[in-house]
């Protein structure tokens, strides 16, 4: 277990610094001069060529871009991803009164489509021919394909626009009116996956040989269900950590439409302004976020099923009887 334990591990590390960096090349490469942008933005009208060139010397930006890059990585050990192009604010300033909204956006969410997901799920795989399972595949279907941004348009333009029923702009400070809309838009997709990760296990369960001979022996319904979600652990595991960064990209979209004030909205807004060390640390920090759940579902993983962690191990040919 430890040794598998220390290679998730590496790998994860190698995973969050290959992110990291793409997106760090990714920001040089996209068109427009930062520099120009941030000092535009400063002062209101065009940037003299005086300002600009200033603006590349306080943020190290005359420099050559592998020494960038190091620096950023020296400094960002320490938590430190320098400050905003935009106001001159820390970055993590800025990410501190972003991400508690996000959080709690993307924690709601999830406990709203876990409510409505796994029960759906179990009703669905107790008959899987029944109305119920082919009503509520068909819903789910739907609500897969639909993406969040036209989930959410027809929200705000039915509960917002027709009933009034909430506000036009989310404020997590204003009660369920709100926070409703953007909770419910992020969770309906993620409320198809659940169900039909749990529909599937929880039918598989009930239908190999264990489960049938307890049910000849009189054995209810819940308790086949309970141990069926038991055996479907390892699944339900890896299926968490698939939510982390579904709902983390996810979040950018409704928190954008929603104007919900957040890491996503701060990133949708970073990237349109060319404002790299926020880009930057947001990147960074969702990574570790996605990467840690990861992380921690492989140990779940390994701990409830030992034969994920064996390593591949070349068998010896058996030598043919003459």
């Amino acid at each position: 277990m430890p040794r598998y334990a220390l290679r998730r591990l590496a790998a994860a590390f190698a995973t969050l610094f290959g992110v990291v960096t793409l997106v760090f090349l990714l920001m040089e490469a996209a068109p427009g001069d930062p520099a120009t942008a941030a000092a535009r933005a400063a002062s209101g009208h065009g940037a003299s060529a005086e300002a600009v060139a200033a603006f590349r010397r306080v943020y190290g930006l005359d420099r050559p871009l592998l020494e960038r890059y190091l620096s950023w990585l020296g400094h960002a050990a320490t938590l430190d991803f320098g400050r905003s192009f935009l106001d001159g604010r820390p970055v993590t300033e800025r990410l501190k009164g972003a991400l508690p909204a996000t959080l709690a956006l993307n924690g709601l969410a999830l406990l709203a489509a876990l409510l409505l997901a796994v029960p759906s799920g179990i009703a669905a795989a107790r008959r899987p021919g029944g109305r119920f399972a082919r009503a509520s595949a068909l819903v789910f279907d739907v609500l897969f394909a639909t993406p969040a941004f036209v989930a959410g348009l027809l929200l705000l333009l039915v509960f917002s626009a027709k009933l009034r029923w909430t506000p036009l702009f989310a404020d997590p400070a204003g009660g369920p009116a709100g926070w409703a809309l953007p909770v419910v838009t992020l969770a309906l997709a993620t409320v198809a996956i659940v169900a039909s990760v749990v529909r599937t296990c929880v039918a598989e369960a009930l239908a190999d040989t264990p489960a049938l001979a307890a049910r000849a022996r009189g054995e209810g319904d819940r308790a086949q269900i309970v141990r069926a979600l038991r055996r479907s652990a390892v699944p339900f595991a890896a299926l968490a950590a698939s939510l982390v960064p579904a709902l983390a990209a996810g979040s950018v979209l409704v928190e954008r439409l929603f104007s919900w004030p957040g890491a996503g909205r701060l990133l949708a807004e970073a990237v349109f302004a060319r404002d790299v060390p926020v880009v930057l640390g947001l990147t960074l920090v969702t990574g570790i976020l996605v990467v840690v759940a990861s992380f921690l579902s492989d140990l779940f993983a390994a701990w409830m099923d030992p034969r994920t962690r064996e390593e591949r191990r070349p068998t010896a040919a058996v030598p043919e009887a003459s």
